[in-house]
């Protein structure tokens, strides 16, 4: 990645950022969501369900530092060509 600390720098500014009032909305529908979903989990299928739980966080930050680089990208070559 060639934007490495310039990522690292957005997301960390990012997260100290107020979350809005839809996000907390969505965050908690899921969270309900999850618990009735979960309620009659056994041990198994807990870690297994936090296991895949683990993978997509994986996924998703991934996909986080892939939008940051791409949009660093786009915002260089505009700066450039201006």
């Amino acid at each position: 990645m060639k934007n490495k600390i310039l990522i690292e720098f957005i997301k960390e500014k990012y997260y100290e950022q107020k979350m809005s009032v839809e996000y907390e909305l969505q965050l908690t529908k899921i969270m309900e969501l999850e618990k009735k979903f979960t309620k009659d989990f056994s041990k198994n299928k807990w870690r297994e369900y936090f296991n895949l739980d683990l993978a997509i966080s994986e996924l998703h930050s991934i996909e986080i530092e892939q939008i940051l680089d791409f949009a660093t990208e786009i915002i260089k070559s505009i700066s450039i060509s201006t």
